[in-house]
């Protein structure tokens, strides 16, 4: 039988979760699972696609003024459109491989009985 983890939440409420291992924490707050939630965070945090997608956006705006006032030929322009199609898919790509680490670590969550960590 599982009795409530000792470990306080950041608002000092008493965690609810279940304490799972024979430190009196549970998987969120237990010292020896810190590395693993550590690196949960670090992926989460290496992901920037809202700025790579912002700055595409702002060239592709340029490129499409450059063509209408002739500063830029039409051929190039058509070449740099093919090239960010290109880097697009790759940001759809990337996404979607976060997306998928992201889903893994909360059902890794979920299965060690973090499941307020696991909603967020």
């Amino acid at each position: 039988m599982f009795t409530q983890c000792r470990a306080n939440k950041r608002n000092g409420e008493r965690c609810t979760l279940p304490a799972k291992g024979a430190d009196g924490y549970c998987w969120a707050h237990s010292p020896e699972h810190a590395g693993e939630r550590r690196r949960a965070a670090s992926r989460a945090g290496k992901s920037k696609p809202s700025r790579e997608l912002r700055t595409i956006k702002d060239e592709i705006r340029e490129a499409l003024a450059g063509v209408k006032d002739g500063s830029l030929d039409r051929n190039i322009a058509r070449a740099m459109f093919s090239g960010y199609g290109v880097l697009l898919d790759y940001i759809k790509l990337e996404r979607g491989v976060y997306v998928e680490e992201e889903l893994a670590a909360r059902l890794e969550a979920l299965k060690h009985g973090d499941e307020g960590n696991a909603a967020s």
